[in-house]
């Protein structure tokens, strides 16, 4: 009998412990029956979710219930309406319920449920994936009064929030879990519901329409990397900062309020062809969506109704004016002249091979190169270094200048009115294709500057001080360089400066040694040899800030007593080597007290020019010790 009983004890446990096996490999644990261990700290309450499987969001708060579900890569509601979830909202609930870990926790039956708001008006978060299989399921009550403190050097703290795993076995625990998404929850879960009109992608935008008072606008490209244009009413270029700020400013987009369409009654008919629309079409051949906006009832409105066409049931508010922490229709470029690339030319500097500068006052200056040689300027045909800072002054504003108005897309044929018909200048630049673009420069009566393309027929207004960067006069273009001076051949250099004695210095060149004489008395031993030789280096390659036109009265007159001079004396040889004589450059500079510009002149040289004041101060560097 014993046996007997013994047997059949043994195979109902046999048949036990099989059942929990087979329970195990098909659950994976024995959680479900002996309960899960509770989270330790720091560790993840939902350490198994991904994010990517889920598929549907239920969330219910006392007796509101809102349904989730992703349909492609778009959150849509189903209840408590038929709309666009916020994607940043899902992508919120989801990564804090892959992230959120436990900061502490607390057997349930010691929490007051008051304290912690996890009974009447707690938000409950059911998260399930395509076969309807729970990957998370908990109660969220009020923030904590604990912080999680990263160890990562300025991170700021995480709050925490009372977490109720909800799932069976789980219930005895109540954590403080990392993160607080309890503002998406809000008044119903009103904020979860999108409102952004738009949620696109923009590179996979193909086309752009405009339809405002002033007609109908079309932006376009042939492919994802292809630079926007404007294809209607004109083919133009478009400005890729405007460009930048509509695509930002539709997906920004927000309206203020939603509501159902079904709760109000739109004008249709030829009243709404007085509609504005800002539609899209993306790459693929996909529908165009709507943004269809009512007129404003007044002038002073702030806002007005507005619908979108793939979210039939929604009624949008949005704002007209710009308003705090919204993005408004007044911000958005949805003019030809907003979208329009405003830059005078789009050149590519390096293939620019020639520039020619004419003015109805001067020569023409044409400047050109044949990589890789240095940029020539050739004024009634004798040609020399061009400088270096005038050229880069006129590139930098050909390229970079921004028309600040556009007068006219059409082609007049009276160009007076802007001056275009006698111009003030005109630039020509040819590519190394042979390719050629010529402006041509104009002052209105008033004096206001405009320029035109000779293949364009548009007129674009540009700010005056444009033509204070083009240098016309053909002194402005000669080599900044003042001097072929060399310190293998200088043999002295006799300073003078007002107030003070003539100091003369004598340089040997294979002793690199100095002397210096002053008021006939010789003074080497006061000298400072490193800075004979750093004024010697700045002699060398001493360049003028600009060169000044002969009959530079200012220059002239502060000239006539100059502050500095300096006379060097270089050793001359032949063509063996052998010293033949010397030859004398002299230099004189000379402050304007009024504008503390530095004029300076050169022996005989006709042209006085302008020193920066930097290098001035470096030539006056003291020589001699006290």
């Amino acid at each position: 009998m014993r046996s007997l009983i013994f047997t059949i004890l043994l195979l109902l446990t046999a048949s036990i412990l099989g059942g929990l096996a087979i329970w195990q490999l098909r659950e994976g644990s024995l959680n479900r029956i002996l309960g899960t261990p509770h989270t330790s700290i720091g560790g993840k309450i939902y350490p198994e979710l991904q994010p990517e499987s889920v598929t549907s969001i239920t969330l219910s708060s006392g007796e509101t219930i809102a349904n989730f579900s992703k349909l492609g890569n778009i959150w849509q509601a189903t209840t408590p309406w038929r709309d666009r979830m916020d994607p940043r909202a899902a992508l919120a609930i989801l990564t804090f319920a892959n992230t959120t870990t436990a900061e502490d926790f607390i057997p349930r039956d010691k929490l007051d449920p008051a304290l912690a708001k996890l009974s009447a008006g707690s938000v409950q978060v059911l998260l399930n994936d395509a076969s309807g299989r729970q990957r998370a399921f908990f109660n969220l009550g009020r923030r904590t009064p604990w912080l999680n403190l990263p160890a990562t050097e300025n991170a700021k703290p995480i709050p925490t929030t009372y977490l109720l795993p909800l799932e069976r076995g789980r219930k005895s625990h109540v954590y403080a879990a990392t993160g607080d998404i309890l503002p998406l929850f809000k008044d119903g879960f009103k904020y979860l519901r999108d409102h952004r009109p738009f949620y696109f992608n923009p590179l996979a935008l193909e086309k752009i329409r405009l339809r405002t008072a002033q007609g109908e606008l079309i932006l376009g490209r042939a492919k994802p990397d292809s630079p926007w244009r404007i294809v209607k009413p004109l083919d133009l270029p478009t400005d890729p900062v405007a460009m930048k700020t509509l695509l930002e400013g539709l997906l920004n987009l927000q309206a203020s309020k939603l509501s159902d369409r079904s709760a109000d009654t739109l004008p249709a008919g030829e009243a709404s062809a007085r509609n504005s629309q800002i539609a899209i079409t993306p790459f693929g051949g996909g529908a165009e969506i709507v943004l269809e906006l009512l007129p404003a009832e007044t002038p002073e409105s702030r806002e007005t109704r507005a619908t979108v066409s793939d979210r039939p049931e929604t009624l949008f508010t949005i704002p007209l004016k710009p308003e705090p922490n919204l993005t408004s229709i007044s911000e958005l470029p949805l003019t030809v002249n907003e979208l329009r690339d405003p830059k005078l030319t789009n050149l590519n500097i390096a293939s620019i091979r020639a520039i020619a500068i004419e003015t109805a006052t001067s020569p023409t200056i044409l400047l050109s190169r044949d990589p890789p040689d240095s940029w020539l300027a050739t004024i009634g045909g004798k040609a020399q270094p061009a400088n270096e800072q005038r050229l880069y002054e006129l590139l930098k504003s050909a390229t970079e200048s921004r028309a600040i108005g556009f007068e006219t897309d059409a082609a007049p044929e009276d160009l007076s009115p802007w001056g275009l018909h006698k111009p003030i200048l005109t630039l020509t630049f040819l590519a190394a294709n042979s390719e050629a673009l010529a402006i041509s420069f104009g002052l209105d009566a008033r004096g206001n500057l405009f320029a035109k393309r000779k293949a364009s027929p548009g007129i674009m207004r540009l700010e005056n001080r444009f033509l204070e960067t083009i240098a016309t006069r053909p002194h402005d273009w000669r080599n900044a360089r003042l001097w072929a001076l060399s310190r293998v051949d200088t043999t002295a250099i006799v300073r003078t400066e007002t107030g003070s004695p003539p100091l003369e210095l004598r340089y040997d060149f294979l002793g690199e040694t100095w002397k210096a004489f002053q008021a006939g008395n010789e003074a080497t031993a006061n000298l400072d040899p490193a800075r004979a030789n750093f004024l010697l280096g700045i002699l060398e390659t001493l360049e003028v800030s600009r060169w000044l036109s002969t009959a530079d009265e200012t220059a002239l007159a502060a000239l006539e007593k100059p502050d500095l001079r300096f006379e060097v004396t270089e050793a001359t040889v032949d063509d063996f080597g052998d010293p033949i004589g010397e030859n004398k450059q002299t230099l004189i500079l000379a402050p304007d007290p009024a504008t503390r510009i530095i004029y300076g002149k050169r022996g005989n040289e006709p042209s006085p020019f302008i020193l920066a004041p930097e290098t001035y101060l470096k030539l006056s560097i003291p020589l001699l010790d006290e």
